[in-house]
């Protein structure tokens, strides 16, 4: 409490919140519809950057995803990007992606089996009709694609790995992979995990690296049937299965979701990421789309940032009051609902950006590391941040904030002063 009372004082007696405000970029709207020209100071920001990392401070705000999607509309239109990947499952965006490639299916149904309530909503759909249009009439080395990075669960990738196999020789599958056929990592229908001894984790992995080689010799009677593309997806697929059994293992038998489990999700998504730029080739550029906490500097992005260094640029979210949508989480109710939270707390870094008396706001914080300015002691500073996930508390309001310096979480930060619930698709 002595270190917010202390930052308080200082923000208000040596200019903080002045140097703050002389730095923000004011940001018009969250219509995608009107212009980019209050977002053009943030090309010379973004230029030169391979992967912008987007986060969300819920993952049930509508001014959130509304501001993300203008930002990769922006980001395609004047900075040539032409990837977008969610936080959300590999294998099951693949239909997503045929949707916006070549309008093979329904946006609704595409998004909605990804398994997240926070990606079906009217926002996500509208961002992905967008898409849709933008590739019409293209060629597809100019069209923009969708790709999801998670990795939680195993049933698309188990089912499109059997496809795949039965189809070379389905002869051979029986005889050396008939353990794969009933095979499952986790219950998806429940989103649960299953507990595995050592003796069964290890079967599973000996199998997964059988398949693996087995499909790098059998490339060539692969391509018979499926396109490079297709090929390519399918060691991913079993890349996939094996960090899904490593998030399992460590959930299920090391005691729920430890600091443990969240770096393992964290790692496997960026090498999913990774993997993604190596497939697309080195002119490849990424907008990637999750949570404050996954496109930090100390999540998943710590560790784009050790192999990307100043290519990736983490932009965090963060807002002062108003409605969001999450899980009830009080009294075990465990049932979607819309919330409305009051002014943030006093001296967390909501309620400091609320006094800038600006709606809505972009600030460049690694632009203020070279300089010795108040703005730059406040980033630098720890303080109270709102972070709520998929679940919230409202009898326990206070648990969802963080302590933390955003200048060692994000590159740059978009504030919303108040904000409304996402919309059901």
């Amino acid at each position: 409490m002595l270190a917010i009372t202390t930052f308080a004082l200082y923000a208000q007696n040596d200019g903080a919140i002045t140097n703050i405000k002389q730095r923000a970029v004011i940001l018009d709207t969250v219509n995608i519809d009107n212009s980019f020209s209050d977002l053009m100071p943030l090309k010379p920001v973004l230029n030169n950057r391979r992967i912008v990392g987007m986060g969300e401070a819920t993952h049930g705000t509508h001014e959130f995803q509304a501001t993300k999607f203008r930002m990769f509309k922006f980001l395609v239109e004047q900075l040539g990007y032409k990837l977008f990947a969610i936080e959300a499952n590999f294998t099951e965006c693949r239909k997503v992606n045929d949707y916006v490639m070549y309008g093979k299916g329904d946006a609704r149904k595409a998004i909605g089996g990804t398994y997240f309530w926070t990606w079906k909503t009217k926002e996500m759909v509208q961002m992905i009709e967008w898409m849709r249009v933008y590739n019409n009439n293209k060629p597809d080395t100019a069209k923009v694609k969708f790709y999801g990075f998670d990795m939680q669960f195993d049933r698309g990738a188990l089912a499109s790995i059997k496809e795949k196999l039965k189809k070379v020789d389905s002869g051979y599958y029986y005889k050396n992979f008939k353990m794969f056929d009933t095979l499952t990592i986790c219950d998806t229908s429940k989103l649960g995990y299953k507990k595995f001894s050592v003796k069964k984790a290890d079967s599973i992995k000996q199998l997964l690296r059988a398949i693996d080689r087995y499909a790098a010799n059998k490339l060539a009677a692969l391509l018979q049937f499926f396109s490079p593309t297709e090929a390519a997806y399918l060691k991913q697929d079993i890349k996939v299965l094996e960090q899904c059994l490593d998030y399992d293992i460590e959930i299920s038998n090391g005691g729920g979701f430890t600091f443990n489990a969240h770096r393992i999700r964290d790692k496997s998504m960026a090498e999913n990421i990774e993997w993604v730029l190596n497939f697309e080739g080195p002119a490849s550029k990424i907008m990637i789309w999750a949570h404050n906490g996954h496109i930090s500097k100390t999540g998943m992005g710590s560790y784009l940032k050790r192999a990307n260094q100043a290519q990736y640029y983490a932009i965090g979210f963060d807002f002062n009051k108003g409605g969001f949508r999450a899980i009830d989480l009080s009294n075990g109710r465990y049932k979607l609902s819309t919330f409305t939270v009051d002014d943030a707390e006093p001296g967390s870094s909501g309620n400091v950006f609320s006094q800038l008396n600006i709606a809505r706001f972009f600030i460049d914080i690694e632009g203020l590391e070279k300089t010795r300015s108040a703005a730059r002691y406040y980033f630098t500073t720890k303080l109270r941040q709102r972070g709520i996930g998929a679940g919230f508390n409202t009898e326990q309001e206070g648990l969802f904030y963080l302590k933390l310096p955003l200048f060692d979480e994000y590159d740059g930060l978009i504030f919303i002063n108040e904000t409304t619930p996402t919309q059901t698709m």
